[in-house]
């Protein structure tokens, strides 16, 4: 009897707690609902908007995909041909400028990975002609603390002889060749300058390594296995399928002219050439910043910036931006003649920012920090 007393409290007991559990699970409206993010998203809107108003960029692509934060906000604005009034539309492709290292160096990293070389190598073992260089080594020309000269800074700037022959077809050892005679910009591995002459050379080394063109270690090392089925090494000047015009040649022209197809992207080469779209983007810049492609001992090293600037550092082949508070967005911009782009991840909290603008007279760093600034501030509730 005492027993059954026992069992008859206890079920009570429970049925209060089920009962004073639900009842707090619906004065609480839904604990489970995804954020509110209009007033973030309104933001991005606005942004957008006025830079389409008041600059000189045709058209823009931007998306900040943000899947924990309930937020996939894609958008395409302003024109992709201004001759024909075509607006952007989001998949369209476009050159990717030197976002193009990122593939370069991955390739070279998994290099590195198989045991044909090391990141103490010297550049010379593979290069020997280069023996002025005898003392820059692989890592320094993945992070760019080779102090090797910037081919594209020569001057006049390589605008110049491009507009001048835009269909020339530049050979990879002739853009080395033009940084070589230039004195070292500082002692190897003592500092940071950003050059292009860098990811030629590594690109150089993997053909040397491979016994292979780039652009075919390219498909089949990153872009057959992540199925990035529209990005591409161009063979030619010629673009392909749905893409976006792109406009000036980086100086302040009126009208802006079209140089879509008008020179050949060989003077890019493998820093600069690739072309894609921001969805083949978004899939890249996450498996470039997770390491998917390379192990997780080499991705650690890839990560160990050295300090490029105020707001940045750089990796093996990787940037970071909008370092607040510890916070690190990580991948890299890219500008060529009529386009530039940015793609970033951070990944501590899942959230991919894409931009690309179809003209080259506007800083797109701007716009993906506020973007990040405002992203951040959504993310700890304080928007």
């Amino acid at each position: 009897m005492h027993s059954d007393k026992r069992k008859f409290y206890f079920t009570l007991l429970i049925s209060s707690l089920l009962f004073v559990f639900t009842l707090s699970c619906q004065e609480n409206s839904n604990p489970l609902a995804p954020p509110n993010n209009d007033k973030l998203t309104s933001f991005f809107e606005r942004l957008t908007d006025s830079l389409i108003v008041n600059s000189k960029v045709p058209g823009l692509i931007a998306a900040v995909w943000a899947p924990d934060q309930n937020l996939a906000w894609i958008k395409a604005k302003g024109k992709s041909n201004i001759a024909t009034g075509e607006v952007m539309k989001d998949d369209m492709k476009f050159r990717m400028g030197s976002v193009t290292k990122t593939f370069t160096y991955t390739v070279l990293l998994q290099l590195v990975d198989s045991g044909k070389v090391s990141l103490e190598d010297k550049i010379t073992k593979f290069l020997p002609a280069y023996t002025k260089w005898n003392d820059i080594t692989i890592r320094m020309i993945c992070n760019h603390s080779s102090g090797i000269y910037n081919y594209t800074d020569k001057s006049p700037t390589l605008a110049g002889p491009v507009k001048a022959n835009p269909m020339k077809i530049w050979q990879q050892q002739e853009l080395v060749d033009i940084a070589y005679p230039e004195p070292l910009y500082f002692i190897p591995g003592s500092a940071h300058h950003y050059s292009n002459t860098n990811t030629i050379i590594a690109g150089m080394i993997i053909e040397k390594i491979t016994g292979n063109i780039l652009p075919y270690e390219l498909k089949k090392r990153i872009l057959e296995p992540l199925k990035l089925y529209n990005t591409a090494y161009p063979a030619d000047n010629f673009m392909w399928g749905n893409y976006s015009h792109g406009y000036s040649w980086g100086e302040n022209e009126t009208p802006l002219p079209d140089v879509t197809e008008v020179f050949n992207p060989s003077y890019a080469g493998y820093a600069g050439a690739l072309i894609s779209d921001i969805y083949d983007l978004k899939t890249w810049v996450q498996a470039l910043v997770k390491g998917l492609l390379i192990s997780s001992s080499l991705q650690t090293e890839r990560l160990n910036t050295i300090s490029s600037g105020e707001i940045s550092g750089y990796g093996l082949g990787i940037a970071n931006l909008g370092i607040t508070n510890g916070k690190k967005i990580w991948g890299h911009a890219g500008t060529i003649f009529g386009f530039k782009t940015l793609a970033y991840y951070w990944p501590e909290k899942n959230i991919t920012f894409i931009l690309m603008f179809n003209n080259t007279s506007y800083d797109p760093t701007i716009l993906l920090l506020e973007f990040y600034d405002k992203t951040i501030k959504f993310v700890e509730g304080k928007l």
